[in-house]
This record gives structure tokens, C-alpha cells and sequence, in this order.
């Protein structure tokens, strides 16, 4: 291929003369311009410079990696794989240990060694002044405390009060002795009661969040994973599942984003981007739907020859979506044929979210019903989630019995089965360019706004 600087392809960014750089290769979009799936001015505002990093995030199906072979006019001059960043180091800092209280418990524990021995005193000068009276014989116990103060054992005497006050120090110490060892048995810990505040504030429960966990993927290292089951759902249409590390390991793929898979397919690195509809609450696994396309490098020269054990590199998580509960109230959807793996993907996560009361309304396009994709999933969800989701499917071919749509999706139809526009509304379209073009056009003229050159989430019309 010819080699062009980066000077002479910034010479070409003008919309009737657009050039692209994308990881080493230059392309010539000036005429796709019109044809692409997220407008011409997409295209327009990066030509004439590198847009590799956008062009990952936004992620991009099989087809349009073949689509793009017929405007590549030649390779970057100078180009250089980027070598992954070194993590930073993360320091966490050891909580200190908390000291002991020196107001109402140790206050508390003074007071209660006070009247124990006060107690005590009475005890034991009732059973000697009781001896005494009546002639009663005193306690061996008591004797000995009462010679053990003083050896007299005279009424006035004062070894009697020497002995109240030593016994009764002796018995506050075993006390204390004693409630040391309980409180070591019950906290299992070398503190005691003592050593914690007479009040503390019980912090609150923070709940987990599973989909918005960080796991195995790493956006700029692949992790290489092996091929545990894979089945054919539809024509062309394969259901890849790969085993994580452990059965317990989270992917760490938010909601809307997508992986990379990496091959050298006949000597050539090849990379595509494809959306998991398992999430970060299925662990151990990730889960792909895949269609293989005639003459697709990686579908077909690759995984649609994957056997089981066989290992494939992955990295991410890429893309400009990250979904989360109450990003909006209403969401409209337009997806075909493969176009339904994000689009499943944010479904399940606000049907299985007890708290998101987010209405989504799909429209999924397909040539027959043979190629409906996850028909059954999404059924079931319609079915227990009414106030969730509502499912519209559309047919090119529909059969004989049919209760949904047939032909295009057009403006009307739009209209129609998909939320109107406001401020707490958005859209998410995925499918083929044609598809996504035409759609978007319809909801503009519907009155959404016109989305930006690049994908973000905030945007009231978003292509994946």
C-alpha cells in the first residue's frame, strides 16, 4: 500500500475531500459520507485526522469492517502500535485503631466497682455484726477476711475496716478480671467493651451493585479466554460462551459497552468490536451472539471455526454508553438483526433492577422470523415486566400468522409504537447502516435532536 504522512491526510478534511487515519490504515470516506449509520457530519468533523480512539469507542459490526476495505487508499506513514500504560500503584492507607474512651464508660466502670464493693462491705459486716448478736458462729470466709485486716476482731477495731476494704478490692479485681475474658470469648478480639465508644453511629448498608463492578476486562491488555459451548441459534447465528478464570469472577463490562476481540487470521492481526448479552451478574462467563458473514475475516475465517477449549483474546470495555438506573424515564429503541445484543443487554439490566421503573419500547427489525434473535428472552421479559418493556417485532417476509409489523420501519411507525420526544426521553438505535440512517432521519423530523459527531451518552438520540 502507498504510505501517506499524517501532514498530507490533514490536507484532506473538507467534506467533499474526506480522508480518515484508523490504527496505521488511511481511508477515503468522502463518498460514504451520506451512507454513514451516524451521519455525514460525523465523518466530516474527524477527516483529515487519526480517529482511531473514536472509532473504537464507538464500535463497529462485522459488516462495516468490510464495508471500510473498498475506501482504504493506503497505510499511515510512521505508525506505531501504542504500548499499554503501566497501572498506577494503589495506596491504601491502614485505618488507626480507634482509642479507648476515657468519659461514660470508663466513668461507668468506676461507678459499678464503687457499689459492688459497697455491697460487699454490707455482707460481710451483716454476718459478723449477726455472729456477734446473737452468738451465731461467723463464717470461715469472714474470719479470715476480718484477720487478714488486722487480726482484731473487735467491733471498733479498725482490722475490720482494713478487711472490708481488701476484701472488697480483691473481689472488684477478680470482677474485672473476669468481665475481660467474657468480653474476649463473645467479640473474639483482644479489645473489650471498654475500648469502644458508649455511642456509635452504625454506618449504613451500602448495597452492591453487580453491573457497575471492574472485573477481568482491561481496555488496553487482552485477556485470553476458552471456548466452553457453541451452538447455532439461527441461520448464521452462533451462541459463543467462554469460561472467566473462576466461577466467581466479574467480566466488569458496564451496561452499553462492548468488547474487542483480537486474531491473526492468515497472517493478518483482526480486530472486531461485539456486545455480550451476559453481564457483570453471570459469573464466570461471557457470553456472545455472533452471525457469520460470507468472506468475513473474522467471523467467518475465524470464530466460525472455534472448537471447544480453543482460546480467544478479549479486551474493553469500550464504547460511550455506560446505562444506569434513571438516565431517563422513557426509552425508545430501534434495533436489527444482530443490533439486538446492546439493546438486550440494557433491557435485562433494568427488568432484573428491582428500583428502575424505565419504559422501553422496542422496535426490532428481521427478514424472517427464523433471524428474530433472543425472541424468547425478550418475550419472557415483556411478559413479566409490562410496565418495563414492550416488544414490537418487524418482518421483510413475515409468515401466513403474524401479529406484528412487516415491511420498513418507517416515520409512522415510529410514531407510533415509540415514545415522543421530552426532556426525560432518549433513543438508542443499532443495526445495519441503512437501518440506523433512515431511523435517525424519522426522529428528527419527529422532533429529537439531532445527535453530535460523536456518540455520548447524553445524547437524546444515541448509535451504538
Amino acid at each position: 500500500m502507498k504510505e501517506f504522512t499524517a501532514k498530507e491526510v490533514a490536507e484532506h478534511k473538507s467534506p467533499q475531500d474526506a480522508w480518515l487515519a484508523i490504527h496505521g490504515k488511511v481511508y477515503d470516506v468522502t463518498k460514504y459520507l451520506n451512507d454513514h449509520p451516524g451521519g455525514a457530519e460525523v465523518l466530516a468533523e474527524a477527516a483529515g485526522t487519526d480517529a482511531s480512539e473514536e472509532f473504537d469507542n464507538a464500535g463497529h459490526s462485522e459488516d462495516a469492517f468490510e464495508l471500510m476495505e473498498s475506501y482504504l487508499v493506503g497505510s499511515l506513514q510512521g505508525f506505531e502500535k501504542k504500548k499499554p500504560k503501566r497501572k498506577p500503584v494503589r495506596v491504601v492507607t491502614q485505618p488507626t485503631t480507634q482509642p479507648e474512651q476515657s468519659g461514660a464508660v470508663n466513668g461507668g466502670g468506676a461507678v459499678t466497682k464503687t457499689v459492688i464493693l459497697g455491697l460487699f462491705s454490707l455482707v460481710v459486716g451483716a454476718v459478723y455484726y449477726s455472729g456477734r448478736r446473737w452468738g451465731l458462729k461467723t463464717p470461715l470466709w469472714a474470719a479470715s477476711l476480718l484477720q487478714f485486716g488486722g487480726g482484731k476482731s473487735s467491733p471498733g477495731g479498725f482490722g475490720f475496716v482494713r478487711g472490708i476494704l481488701i476484701g472488697g478490692g480483691a473481689l472488684a479485681a477478680i470482677q474485672g478480671i473476669v468481665a475481660r475474658r467474657f468480653a474476649q470469648l463473645v467479640w473474639g478480639s483482644k479489645k473489650t467493651f471498654t475500648s469502644y465508644p458508649a455511642h456509635m453511629m452504625v454506618p449504613k448498608r451500602i448495597e452492591e451493585d453487580t453491573l457497575l463492578q471492574r472485573g477481568l476486562l482491561d481496555p488496553v491488555k487482552y485477556s485470553s479466554l476458552p471456548l466452553k459451548t457453541k451452538t447455532l441459534i439461527a441461520p448464521n447465528v452462533y451462541r459463543f460462551i467462554f469460561t472467566l478464570p473462576t466461577a466467581s469472577t466479574v467480566l466488569g463490562l458496564p451496561i452499553g459497552q462492548h468488547v474487542v476481540i483480537k486474531a491473526d487470521v492468515a497472517g493478518e492481526s483482526v480486530a472486531r468490536s461485539y456486545t455480550p448479552v451476559s453481564n457483570n451478574a453471570d459469573r464466570g462467563v461471557l457470553e456472545l451472539l455472533v452471525k457469520v458473514y460470507p468472506g468475513g475475516k473474522l467471523t467467518s475465517g475465524y470464530l466460525a471455526g472455534l472448537q471447544t477449549g480453543d482460546e480467544v483474546l478479549f479486551r474493553g470495555p469500550k464504547g460511550a454508553m455506560r446505562y444506569r438506573p434513571g438516565l431517563c424515564r422513557k426509552l425508545g429503541m430501534v434495533a436489527g438483526g444482530t443490533g439486538i445484543t446492546p439493546m438486550f443487554q440494557v433491557i435485562r439490566a433494568i427488568c432484573e433492577h428491582d428500583r428502575d421503573t424505565t419504559h422501553v419500547s422496542l422496535l426490532y427489525a428481521n427478514r424472517t422470523e427464523e433471524d428474530i434473535l433472543l425472541r424468547e428472552e425478550l418475550d419472557a421479559f415483556a411478559r413479566r415486566y409490562p410496565k418495563n418493556l414492550q416488544v414490537y417485532y418487524l418482518l421483510d417476509r413475515p409468515p401466513e400468522k403474524w401479529e406484528y409489523g412487516s415491511g420498513y420501519v418507517t416515520r409512522e411507525l415510529m410514531a407510533d409504537k415509540l415514545p415522543g420526544p421530552g426532556p426525560d426521553t432518549k433513543m438508542m438505535l443499532c443495526g445495519p447502516p441503512g437501518l440506523v440512517t433512515a431511523a435517525k432521519k424519522s426522529l428528527v423530523s419527529l422532533g429529537f435532536e439531532q445527535p453530535g459527531a460523536s456518540a455520548k451518552a447524553t445524547d437524546q438520540i444515541f448509535c451504538f
